[in-house]
């Protein structure tokens, strides 16, 4: 298994699946994020558990990190925008 960093080279056309990624999830405070997250990693094989890593400064988002095995990047794709759609994420890093 290859483990890669999502914010590297995904488009490289050397990489190769299945291959682990890790993600940071950027989410507004005031929005109850986890449940919903949880919910859409249960589809995946997920390889470091969804873990609360910081606070900003000013309080108004918090980050979450988790590390998923993708099959493809098609796969890989269809969990980007399904992170994206949870509401109150701002970002998946």
């Amino acid at each position: 298994m290859v483990i890669r960093d999502w914010s590297s080279d995904v488009c490289s056309s050397d990489l190769v699946y299945p291959a682990q990624f890790h993600f940071r999830v950027i989410a507004e405070a005031a929005v109850f994020v986890e449940t919903e997250l949880v919910s859409v990693l249960a589809r995946y094989r997920v390889t470091a558990p969804l873990a609360a890593s910081r606070t900003s400064g000013g309080g108004r988002y918090h980050a979450y990190s988790v590390s998923v095995e993708m099959g493809s990047r098609e796969e890989l794709d269809v969990f980007d925008a399904a992170l994206k759609r949870v509401r109150g994420v701002r970002m998946v890093l």
